[in-house]
This record gives C-alpha cells, sequence and structure tokens, in this order.
C-alpha cells in the first residue's frame, strides 16, 4: 500500500535557508526551515571594573567580575550610579523592641525604603503606620504599646 503526501514548500523567498530532502530509498522527506535572523536582544555582559559608558547596550546588565556586583539595565542615559546587587551586602535588619512603645523607631544600613513586618513578642503579626524618615531610618506608629520585632527586608 502506497501513501501519498502532498508537500507544499515556497523556496522562493530564500532558497538557501530552505531545503526539502527526500529520500527515495525510504520515501522519507526532510524539510529544514530556517528563519529570518531578528533583531539582537538583551544581554549580560561582563568585565574588570565598573561598566564604562561604551560597555554594553540599552537594556543590557553588566558583572563586574572583580567583586561580582551587578549593574543595570543600561538606560538611554547610560549605567546607574551604583550597582543594583553586590554580594555581601545585607539585604535584612532585624529590629529588636525590647520595651514596649507605641512608635518604634528603627534604624537600618539597607538603604533606601525597604518592606516591615511587624510581630509582637507573642509572634502575632501586627500592621502599624509606616513613615520613612530617610533612607535609614524608619518610624512605626501603633494604636497602643507593645515589644517585639521589625524585620526588613
Amino acid at each position: 500500500m502506497t501513501s501519498l503526501v502532498n508537500l507544499n514548500v515556497n523556496v522562493a523567498t530564500d532558497p538557501v535557508r530552505n531545503a526539502v530532502t527526500v529520500n527515495a530509498e525510504t520515501t522519507e522527506v526532510a524539510v529544514a526551515l530556517v528563519g529570518v535572523t531578528g533583531a539582537r536582544g538583551y544581554s549580560i555582559i561582563t568585565g574588570d571594573g565598573e561598566p564604562t559608558a561604551s560597555d554594553g547596550r540599552i537594556g543590557d546588565v553588566y558583572i563586574n567580575t572583580d567583586d561580582n556586583s551587578f549593574w543595570g539595565p543600561k538606560t538611554q542615559s547610560g549605567w546607574p550610579a551604583s550597582p543594583f546587587y553586590t554580594p555581601g551586602q545585607t539585604t535584612r535588619h532585624i529590629h529588636t523592641q525590647a520595651s514596649a512603645s507605641a512608635t518604634w523607631n528603627i534604624t537600618h544600613t539597607l538603604g533606601g525604603y525597604p518592606s516591615v513586618m511587624v510581630v509582637d513578642s507573642a509572634s502575632t503579626v501586627v500592621i502599624g503606620e509606616v513613615s520613612y524618615v530617610s533612607t535609614s531610618q524608619v518610624q512605626v506608629s501603633f494604636s497602643s504599646p507593645f515589644s517585639g520585632y521589625a524585620y526588613l527586608t
């Protein structure tokens, strides 16, 4: 029993990239289609020291192989002034509020405006009003005083 299969391949647009091979002995048909090469995507590039203005393209991320810090992504105005990740950098701060207070003043070394989760001495999550005094100080206010822990990330 012989099967007949119709195969339509348009190789007129790019005959080098599109190929049809027929094996007369086994009647196997192989079709290889390769698409057009697209635009360059974003890359991760590496180098010694901080990235320079000529390093990479917009959207790229740079890894400084001296300290393994990550920079980027590069924008139209260039690389950011500081890396977005540096190994060994503190990424969490735990504040202990030993004495009961309705206002907790927390000093941290995380930089920026971290998220804050508070638990009381019984490990119950407590919601308070978080105010960012600066990039190194947070104040959390509650309706009544208690002691516990604040976790900043």
